[in-house]
């Protein structure tokens, strides 16, 4: 099994709070699933707004030091 160890949990909704918002995609959509019953920053279920770049470079180091992120069992 592996399983996110609890500071890089907490670390990544941090991330995405930090960064929700940051796009107005939604706001013009009829309220439904993909944008939480119209509602905005809502502070579950969010998606990554960091932008592509920023996100990928965050696998990156994520898959470069497995260990330091993850319990493996």
């Amino acid at each position: 099994t592996i399983d996110a160890k609890p500071a890089t949990e907490q670390w990544w909704v941090d991330e995405v709070i930090r960064h929700r918002g940051k796009t107005n995609r939604n706001k013009e959509c009829t309220p439904g699933y993909y944008n939480f019953e119209g509602e905005e920053n809502r502070r579950q279920d969010g998606n990554y707004n960091g932008g592509f770049y920023q996100y990928f470079l965050h696998l990156t180091e994520t898959k470069e030091d497995m260990e330091q992120h993850f319990a493996f069992a």
